[in-house]
């Protein structure tokens, strides 16, 4: 049975809203459903700002642990510092040598996504950030990013894609179940091309 067309954006605060604004007009005309969802750490809901202009904000009210990944055919991390802010854990089990012995909730949220073939992963810019936690997440993936996120990436195990045209980082590009986004400014390129994915899994 396909899955229901609906894409589920996750946020925090410090969020990129030119990528937000630009996913909430180009999805939902093309018959797409987008959810924002987030780590609401216990609470009932969070309101995350704009990186750009925090007066600027967008109350989410679905936290991921409710989120069942069967009803959903995406998953897009936005850009900014909301996948660095969304991996805060105040407390984290610890090991004998005072090391994490687990990952952030939301960390361990989307690579569960990227592990289903069956659900389209996006990330614009700095959003890949999410996935960093796991060194296994990343390696072996040919991606682009915000140019200065890159050695964080390339740590991670992953290889970057070029325009070699104008001599940067690739606008849009797509490994697998996974679809990466440069920049805000390439964010138009990014959508259409997670777009045709979707589409391409009917």
């Amino acid at each position: 049975m396909a899955r229901p067309p609906k894409i589920a954006v996750l946020l925090d605060s410090h969020y990129d809203g030119t990528e937000t604004s630009a996913l909430q007009n180009f999805f939902p005309v093309r018959g797409f459903e987008v959810e924002f969802i987030g780590y609401l750490r216990g609470a009932s809901q969070a309101v995350f700002f704009n990186n750009n202009n925090p007066s600027e904000t967008i109350t989410v009210t679905k936290d991921i642990g409710d989120v069942d990944l069967l009803e959903y055919t995406g998953l897009i991390a936005v850009g900014g510092y909301a996948m660095d802010m969304i991996r805060y854990e105040q407390i984290i089990e610890e090991g004998s040598d005072g090391r994490p012995v687990e990952l952030p909730k939301a960390s361990e949220f989307a690579i569960a996504a990227l592990g289903d073939p069956e659900i389209t992963v996006g990330t614009i810019c700095h959003s890949l950030w999410v996935f960093t936690p796991d060194p296994s997440a990343l390696a072996g993936r040919k991606v682009t990013c915000g140019h200065n996120i890159i050695y964080d990436v390339l740590n991670a195990g992953a290889t970057l894609a070029y325009d070699t045209t104008y001599r940067q980082l690739a606008g849009s590009w797509v490994d697998g179940n996974l679809v990466t986004g440069r920049h805000p400014f390439a964010v138009q390129e990014f959508m259409q091309t997670y777009y045709d994915e979707l589409v391409k899994k009917g």
